[in-house]
């Protein structure tokens, strides 16, 4: 199982997408306060109670902190990527979650493995999580998240799963 560190945009892109089940065969996902509380506003009805048991809640240490807000005020992040990203600096997880570039981009300058919700959906469909009908589903459904998608990307995402199988 691996160890994730996530901000809220693939949490709640895979959510609006019907796909939350693939994090049960992957790992544990952390997220930081922030993220919380942006899902609890973004998708109110994603957790009424407590997060299932493969996301944790973790706060942030003193430097922690103080880089994500260094990172916040240099206008590089904003509050919940750059929270995400000081806490897997800190904890090397296996993988970083987010699909904002600017946060990809950074989390990939400092060496982190970063992955995207199509990458979780791609990935899940090459280790044979899922099988290629729902993968396509799953694909389908993002595409109609509030995930913005170049037609690029879209292209790309749908040839990369044609090879898979």
């Amino acid at each position: 199982m691996k160890q994730l560190v996530a901000d809220t945009g693939p949490i709640l892109h895979l959510h609006e997408a019907g796909a939350l089940h693939l994090f049960q065969s992957i790992g544990n996902v952390l997220l930081v306060p922030l993220v919380l509380a942006e899902l609890r506003v973004h998708a109110p009805a994603l957790w009424p109670g407590q997060p299932p048991r493969w996301a944790s809640a973790q706060t942030l240490s003193t430097v922690a902190q103080q880089r994500a807000t260094e990172w916040q005020h240099a206008g590089l992040l904003q509050g919940g990527e750059a929270q995400a990203l000081a806490l897997a600096l800190e904890t090397k997880p296996d993988w970083f979650l987010t699909d904002d570039a600017g946060a990809r981009l950074m989390a990939e300058s400092l060496g982190i493995e970063t992955h995207g919700s199509i990458g979780i959906i791609l990935w899940s469909a090459a280790t044979r999580l899922i099988q290629k009908p729902e993968a396509e589903t799953l694909l389908a459904e993002l595409e109609k998240s509030s995930l913005w998608m170049s037609p690029r990307v879209r292209a790309e995402a749908r040839a990369a799963l044609t090879r898979l199988f």
